[in-house]
């Protein structure tokens, strides 16, 4: 029977979501944990990768166990999985339930905080202080939505058989803490969000003009965008499936 599971996790000292040889994944995590309850090794397929430093609110995983398991998943995981990483919900989906390939849409968030605040450092990206202007960053942004190439604000090496994802919307929220970007696509590039938020930032400085989003997605030119922001401030917000619309 197959199973979808949500996690929460802090990706900061994390090499990203996906196991690797050598390094500490949460993909590796979620298996370990399992693999413990269960007595035997169980492959987690997850709604996408996260970079290495990049957190999670929310991130679908799928995987195969055999009847009678669930229980002791629901009952156990948490109390095995380190305190960074939490299961927050379990259900069962029909055999052929893709984590991956059945999602309709990601939402990812990207946080800028207004000064030095410690205790939030691990969750934003605080570039100290700086006077943002909030008008120039939604203008950019309410340029991104709809069908483009999105090569011009990804980083190559993806293997990618297109650069085209379709962004459903985007929003820019100021409070006193600092500014949230937010980007629901039906896919994204490798490296996307973090250049697209760093591109809006540089417009909210004022260096260079709103309108630059929309120049990059007409010409696929990388040169124009921004510099990619640290993982710290970004986080999988939530993933759609077409059963939950």
């Amino acid at each position: 029977m197959r199973l979808l599971a949500r996690f929460e996790f802090d990706g900061t000292a994390y090499s990203g979501w996906q196991i690797q040889p050598r390094d500490i994944t949460v993909q590796r995590e979620i298996e370990k944990a399992l693999d413990k309850l269960c007595g035997r090794h169980i492959p987690v397929t997850g709604a996408g990768r996260t970079d290495a430093g990049v957190h999670a609110a929310c991130m679908p995983v799928h995987f195969d166990i055999n009847p009678g398991e669930s229980g002791r998943i629901e009952r156990g995981l948490n109390t095995i999985l380190p305190r960074d990483i939490s299961c927050l919900s379990v259900n069962r989906v029909t055999d052929d339930f893709h984590a991956r390939f059945h999602a309709i849409s990601r939402s990812y968030e990207y946080r800028i905080g207004k000064g030095q605040h410690p205790l939030r450092s691990r969750y934003e990206y605080q570039p100290g202080k700086c006077d943002l202007d909030t008008d120039f960053m939604k203008r950019a942004a309410e340029l991104s939505p709809g069908h483009s190439n999105w090569r011009g604000f990804a980083r190559e090496g993806g293997g990618n058989s297109t650069w085209d994802m379709h962004v459903f919307s985007t929003s820019v929220v100021e409070n006193d803490r600092g500014w949230t970007l937010t980007i629901t696509a039906n896919r994204f590039l490798r490296g996307a969000v973090r250049i697209w938020s760093g591109t809006i930032f540089r417009i909210g400085t004022g260096r260079i003009p709103p309108e630059t989003v929309r120049t990059i997605l007409d010409t696929t030119d990388k040169r124009l965008a921004g510099p990619s922001l640290p993982a710290c401030g970004l986080t999988l917000a939530e993933v759609m499936y077409p059963h939950e619309i």
